[in-house]
């Protein structure tokens, strides 16, 4: 860990108690993000990502989930009593008024799904100005008002002034996924987790909002935590990814340095998939398909995890869990770099 360092996650695990089964969903997940970092959390449906966003914001049901390991905060703002915050600490959590001032005002969320992220009954406008409000209670109306119309501009939504007084319904895709970008950096975050913030977008927005994202990031000096399951759209836009297969990370590095030598068969098979205009009339590999289970602790905790998709298994992958080898500035879990 370094001093830039404002987020700290060690030995993380998260695990949901379901119908009387325990389902180990997280495992030894180790990240650090720094000041102005932008880093991508990548892989397939189902991996993880979404329950990872979640804990670092202690969204998930708290009826169900268990967590051990540490997640650590640390504000750079001057609005707080102290500038380390224990988000988790070996079954400890903060209280509840401590995580709401965390929530939105250090750390927000752009939801995978826009249109549910807002409410359908209530003008946009006054959605973003209840984000401000709730971290800056000593704002007169006006001033939230005018913040608001400065975000709406920030986001590049022209007409502001009308497009304070419009519903959800209203506006299209794009513009809704505007709106939730404007709920995020309202109150200037230090780190802004965007959950498949393109989903049902066509290329021309996706870039257009991955672009204007990367832009607000930097002007602000936030951290942008992007979490996605399609590779190709990622590489312009972050320094550095994690991938995540079925609750582990198996691979992370620099962005370019895992673009042109991607080390796991896992990261090696998702780049093949990347579609290019080389590409054109050929067809994509695919995987076999054959789920594991994430109560079977037999072999998640004993084999490697890619073990019944993998075309470069040896026979240790089966009754030894992988480490994690460093190559060069690359970490990769897999016996292949042994």
């Amino acid at each position: 860990m370094t001093e830039n360092t404002i987020l700290k996650i060690e030995n993380l695990n998260v695990s949901f108690k379901l119908n009387k089964k325990i389902f180990y969903i997280l495992r030894d997940i180790n990240i650090n993000i720094h000041k102005k970092e932008k880093i991508a959390i990548v892989g397939e449906s189902g991996c993880g990502k979404t329950t990872l966003a979640n804990t670092i914001l202690l969204l998930n049901d708290e009826v169900i989930t268990d967590y051990s390991g540490n997640l650590e905060f640390f504000s750079t703002k001057g609005c707080c009593k102290k500038n380390k915050y224990e988000l988790i600490k070996q079954h400890k959590f903060l209280s509840k008024d401590e995580i709401k001032h965390i929530r939105g005002n250090h750390i927000s969320i752009i939801f995978q799904d826009p249109f549910n992220a807002l409410n359908p009954v209530v003008a946009v406008g006054k959605q973003i100005d209840e984000v401000i409000l709730n971290h800056h209670k000593e704002y007169n109306k006006k001033e939230v008002y005018n913040s608001t119309i400065k975000l709406l501009e920030m986001v590049n939504l022209k007409e502001p002034e009308l497009v304070y007084k419009k519903y959800p319904h209203q506006l299209s895709g794009g513009q809704i996924q505007r709106i939730c970008i404007a709920i995020a950096i309202a109150n200037k975050p230090e780190i802004i987790i965007a959950d498949e913030p393109t989903t049902a977008l066509d290329a021309d927005l996706k870039d257009s909002i991955l672009k204007m994202l990367k832009d607000l990031v930097d002007k602000e000096t936030s951290a942008l935590v992007l979490i996605t399951h399609d590779i190709s759209i990622i590489k312009n836009y972050v320094d550095y990814i994690f991938i995540l297969y079925l609750g582990e990370i198996i691979e992370a590095g620099k962005t370019i340095q895992v673009f042109e030598n991607p080390l796991h068969p896992y990261t090696q098979f998702l780049l093949s998939c990347y579609v290019d205009a080389t590409k054109k009339g050929k067809k994509l590999p695919t995987l076999p398909y054959d789920p594991i289970n994430l109560y079977d602790k037999n072999f998640i905790f004993k084999k490697c995890i890619f073990l019944n998709r993998c075309s470069k298994k040896i026979k240790k992958c089966e009754t030894l869990k992988p480490e994690v080898f460093k190559i060069e500035s690359q970490k990769v879990k897999c016996w292949l770099y042994e």
